[in-house]
This record gives structure tokens, C-alpha cells and sequence, in this order.
């Protein structure tokens, strides 16, 4: 009998009438992905966050301009998730979300509403009201995309009360400790980078103090050297996510560090594929190499953390791409694909 991993979770671009997301499983010899289950009842359930502990499944419904976030509860035995409740997400177009790692606060991001969110996760991983908002200021270069501010990632780091946020529109990223006996979370410092670059998606390296920024509107990743003690962020290097010479319209969407972090993958939106680079010693980037994504738009995708599999969600092409990742951590198609209506995030349970 063939092995298969925990499970997967999938987010789309789809109304409540659909099932918005779907469980797959992914067979650990051949690749094949195989749906097991799924929910409907929520718009637009583009990014989510498990909590594996808990067995809790959280899902933004990205909608403007007033969205929410859903509280899952997933059944192992049957493979359904069941809805525990929901909240408005204080803002429009809800787009990433974030579990504090002591399980007990769940941030999220507003990209039109320029807004953070915190909640409270109670008992049975209910979420409690929200407790605070936090409206960023500004906007940056780019008139068609800077308009104001646009939060696009939150991300808690390990072994420490920070918060890192991306804003696409103000071209920062925000530091916040989080104050878990009040409940709120404190501005601590604020890094720019290259105006009208648009920073997106981040990935902390699991084991050393480097952080790994893509850009989406200049295709780039930044590398950054992070001060745990203080949360702060030095820049140390600056690599193009696309193949050189490549002159079309393209836009970076997820970033990763592979889970024995010796490589970095990124995805680029337009040249459709997945870019490949080495970690140093120094954690700087050497570049691997590129592969199709196997589709349109891949605005995500996951490392499956035995380093074996890479799966790419193409959110225009209506399918997700196995890539089988070889010795030397560069990803190639598998054989095997999933297809479902524009797939936008792809979780391990």
C-alpha cells in the first residue's frame, strides 16, 4: 500500500455555493493527489491556516469591502470540516492570516482595507471578537498600486512575541510585538525597501536568522538578516526572481524556505513558474534554476517538508502541478496534476 502524507488543504477564488475548499491527498510514491473531502458555505476562502495541534482549519473570505474569517474544525476520521463560527475582518479583502504559535491569537491582513486584525481563539478554537485594528498610513511610487496602504502578509516569529507584516502599498514591512496579557499588538520599528517594489509574501529560514522577502511589483527577493532581540531586519542581498533577460509582464506571489532550509523557492506570475535558488553559508541566494509552474498564475504553492514534493496552485490555469524535487532541491513535474477552480492556497494539515 502506498504511503500518503497528512492531509491538504486547498483555498480558491470561489462563491459560498461551491465548494470553496478542498482536502486532498497526496500519495507519497507516485504523487497522485486524490480529493477526500471539502467545504462550501464561505466566498472567496483564498488564504487559510491550520493549526495541527487543535485540529483547526482558518480561512479568510476575501470579499470586499467588508470580509470575515471562518473557524473550522476538521475531522480526521471522515475528512470534513465542520464551521465553528465566524467574524468580520474589520476590513476589505481579507488576504493572509497568521496562528500566534501558543495557539491562543490568530492575526489577519486587509488588503483594500489597509487594516490589521487580532483575535482572541477561545475554547473548541472559537474565535472571539476582534480585539484590535491597526490602520496603516501612507502609500508609495506606484499610483496604480500605491495608493494607500495594502497589508498583504502577516507572519508571527518563532520564539519570540513578533509580527512581521508585508504592505505592498507603503513598501514596508511592519514590526509588532505581540502583548498576549492585553491582547494588543505594539508597533516596534518599521524597514523600508526599494520604493514601488511592492513587497508581498516573507519566509523566515527555520534554523538561522535570515528572512526572505518577495517583491511583487519588481520580481525580486530580498535577504534579510533578522535581529531576534529586537526585530529588526538588515538587508544583505537582492536577487531577481525571473531568468535574466526576460522582458514580460510578470508578478511574484509565495516565497519559502525549504524545511532543511537549503533552498529557497519563489513563484513568478506571468513567466508561470517556480525559481529555484541555494542558501549559503552566508544565507544569501545562488540561483538553481527555473521551472514551469505546469499552469497560469501560480500565486502559490507548498514544499512538503520532507523535501520530496513541491506543489504549484495556478490560480488561472484551474489546476495544481506536482513537482518531484530532486538532489540538488530543484523541482520538476511529477506527471501528476489536480484540477479545481482557480486554487489560490495549498496548506499541510
Amino acid at each position: 500500500m502506498s504511503e500518503s502524507y497528512a492531509p491538504l488543504f486547498v483555498g480558491s477564488y470561489q462563491s459560498a455555493e461551491q465548494e470553496g475548499i478542498h482536502i486532498l491527498r497526496l500519495d507519497a510514491d507516485s504523487g497522485a493527489l486524490t480529493k477526500i473531502g471539502g467545504a462550501a458555505g464561505i466566498d472567496n476562502p483564498s488564504f487559510l491556516a491550520c493549526h495541527s495541534e487543535s485540529g483547526m482549519l482558518y480561512a479568510v473570505s476575501e470579499t470586499d469591502p467588508a470580509g470575515g474569517v471562518v473557524a473550522y474544525a476538521y475531522d480526521a476520521a471522515s475528512h470534513t470540516l465542520t464551521e465553528i463560527n465566524r467574524q468580520p475582518s474589520q476590513g476589505g479583502a481579507p488576504c493572509h492570516l497568521a496562528i500566534d504559535p501558543s495557539g491562543a491569537w490568530l492575526a489577519l491582513v486587509n488588503y483594500t482595507g489597509g487594516n490589521i486584525s487580532l483575535y482572541p481563539i477561545g475554547e473548541r478554537g472559537a474565535l472571539g471578537e476582534p480585539v484590535q485594528s491597526i490602520a496603516h498610513q501612507g502609500g508609495s511610487v506606484n499610483a496604480e498600486r500605491q495608493e494607500g496602504p495594502h497589508p498583504h502578509s502577516i507572519y508571527a516569529v518563532p520564539g519570540t512575541s513578533y509580527y512581521l507584516s508585508c504592505d505592498l502599498g507603503t513598501d514596508k514591512i511592519y514590526t509588532y510585538r505581540l502583548d498576549a496579557a492585553s491582547g494588543r499588538l505594539e508597533a516596534v520599528r518599521e524597514t523600508d525597501v526599494t520604493p514601488g517594489s511592492g513587497p508581498r509574501h516573507l519566509a523566515l529560514h527555520p534554523t538561522r536568522p535570515f528572512v526572505y522577502l518577495i517583491d511583487e511589483l519588481m520580481s525580486r527577493i530580498i535577504v534579510f538578516r533578522l535581529n531576534a532581540d529586537e526585530g529588526s531586519l538588515e538587508p544583505l542581498q537582492t536577487v531577481s526572481a525571473l531568468p535574466q533577460g526576460y522582458g514580460g509582464e510578470s508578478y511574484c506571489a509565495e516565497v519559502a524556505v525549504s524545511a532543511d532550509g537549503n533552498y529557497v523557492y519563489g513563484s513568478n506570475r506571468g513567466h508561470d513558474s517556480i525559481v529555484s535558488f541555494r542558501v549559503g553559508e552566508d544565507g544569501c541566494l545562488s540561483l538553481v534554476g527555473h521551472t514551469p509552474s505546469g499552469g497560469h498564475f501560480p500565486r502559490h504553492f507548498l514544499a512538503l517538508p520532507d523535501g520530496r514534493w513541491l506543489l504549484a496552485a495556478n490560480q488561472n490555469g484551474d489546476n495544481i502541478v506536482v513537482m518531484r524535487i530532486d538532489d540538488d532541491g530543484f523541482p520538476q513535474h511529477a506527471g501528476s496534476e489536480y484540477h479545481m477552480i482557480k486554487p489560490v492556497c495549498v496548506r499541510r494539515g
